[in-house]
C-alpha cells in the first residue's frame, strides 16, 4: 500500500492553492469511484467454509471493502456467482438444496458472501474468491500496483472535480472540463483492460501543468 500523501504533489502542482485534506478527500472519492465502475483493484482471498454456515467473512486488503466478486472456487470446483434476488427467483431452495447447484452471491453484511447451498463439511482455507475492492471513505493509503497503473486517472478526475468547486480561487470550468473528459476515457479503457483480463496498466504520456 501507498499512502495518498504521496499523490498530493501532482495535485498541487496544478492547484496550489488546494489543502491537503481537500486534496485526500477528493482523490479518495475519485479512487472508489473508479474501482466501482473498472472493478480494477483485485486481489485473491482463501477463506474457510464452515459446516452448516452460509456465511464467509472475506479479508479485505488495507483500507479496502468488498465491490464485487470476480470468480470463485470451492475446494477446486467454480462456484457460479449470482445476486441473491437472481437465486431466489430462478433457484428457491439454494440455500439449502444441493440439486440447486453451487453458488456464491454478496451478502448485505460489508466484506461478506454466502456459499451454498450450505455444506455440511468445513472447507479449511477451501473456498478461493478473485475479489474487486475499492477504498474505504477514510482511507490514507491506496493500492501500490493501482496507483502505479492508473496514476493518471486518479489524477485527472481529481483534478477536474477540484476546478470544478465554485467560488474557488482555482476554479477554471474549461479545464476542469478537459481533466474530467480525460478521466472518463481512462475508466472506460481500464474497464475493457479489466474485463478483458488484460491488466497490463497505462502508460503515463501527460504532464501535469495545463493544457
Amino acid at each position: 500500500m501507498t499512502a495518498i500523501a504521496t499523490m498530493r504533489s501532482l495535485i498541487i502542482a496544478q492547484i496550489p492553492a488546494a489543502n491537503d485534506l481537500l486534496i485526500d478527500r477528493t482523490l479518495i472519492e475519485v479512487a472508489r469511484e473508479f474501482c466501482d465502475y473498472t472493478r480494477a483493484w483485485r486481489t485473491t482471498v482463501s477463506e474457510t467454509v464452515t459446516a452448516d454456515t452460509l456465511e464467509v467473512a472475506l479479508t479485505p486488503p488495507t483500507d479496502g471493502e468488498l465491490v464485487d466478486i470476480v470468480k470463485a472456487t470451492l475446494d477446486g470446483n467454480p462456484l457460479t456467482k449470482k445476486t441473491m434476488e437472481q437465486l431466489d427467483e430462478a433457484a428457491p431452495k439454494w440455500r439449502t438444496d444441493p440439486k440447486s447447484g453451487n453458488y456464491i452471491t454478496l451478502s448485505d453484511t460489508q466484506d461478506e458472501v454466502l456459499v451454498a447451498p450450505i455444506s455440511s463439511t468445513t472447507y479449511t482455507s477451501g473456498l478461493s474468491v478473485r475479489a474487486a475492492w475499492r477504498p474505504v471513505l477514510g482511507a490514507t493509503t491506496l493500492d501500490t500496483m493501482l496507483i502505479s497503473r492508473y496514476s493518471d486517472a486518479l489524477v485527472h478526475g481529481t483534478l477536474g472535480r477540484l476546478l470544478s468547486i465554485p467560488s474557488t480561487d482555482w476554479m477554471d470550468g474549461p479545464l476542469a472540463s478537459h481533466y474530467l473528459a480525460m478521466y472518463q476515457n481512462d475508466m472506460i479503457t481500464a474497464r475493457q483492460k479489466s474485463a478483458d483480463g488484460n491488466m497490463k496498466g497505462i502508460v503515463r504520456k501527460v504532464r501535469y501543468g495545463g493544457l
